[in-house]
């Protein structure tokens, strides 16, 4: 077999027209670069009311990226410099994907914790953990 041979899902052996390749169009896909900062991630957290652990859960990052981003430790790229974008572009996008509420009597955003399981309990007796898929957050305003 040499180079220009292949074989299709059923065996059987096909010949690739190598001028037939070189006439054809390409699609060329150049994503748009993102800019977002340290100083834009706490604007736009403060601007929706969000904590650190409630901003993490909508990116699906940890507390702790939240607090390097805002101190400039990291840079903030890809998926969730995207997500971002869209959010901020979009304010009515926030309150269409996810459930803000206040929870009175919580004071310190440390009193909130990342969701990540639930645990079921059945007479008293720890039955089994089940992983939560939509982590649920909370605001302080």
């Amino acid at each position: 077999m040499n180079h220009n041979d292949y074989v299709n899902k059923n065996g059987e052996k096909i010949m690739i027209d190598i001028n037939k390749l070189l006439e054809s169009k390409r699609l060329e896909v150049k994503i748009t670069e993102i800019k977002i900062d340290k100083h834009f991630v706490k604007q736009f957290r403060t601007n929706n009311h969000l904590t650190q652990i409630a901003l993490a859960n909508v990116l699906g990052v940890t507390k702790k990226t939240i607090e390097k981003w805002e101190q400039g430790v990291n840079n903030i790229n890809g998926s969730s410099a995207v997500l971002l974008k869209l959010l901020n572009d979009n304010p009515t996008l926030l309150s269409q994907l996810y459930s803000v509420k206040v929870v009175e009597g919580k004071q310190e955003a440390d009193d909130y914790e990342t969701i990540e399981s639930k645990v079921i309990t059945v007479s008293g007796k720890v039955k089994k953990t089940a992983s939560i898929l939509q982590m649920p957050f909370a605001a302080i305003f």
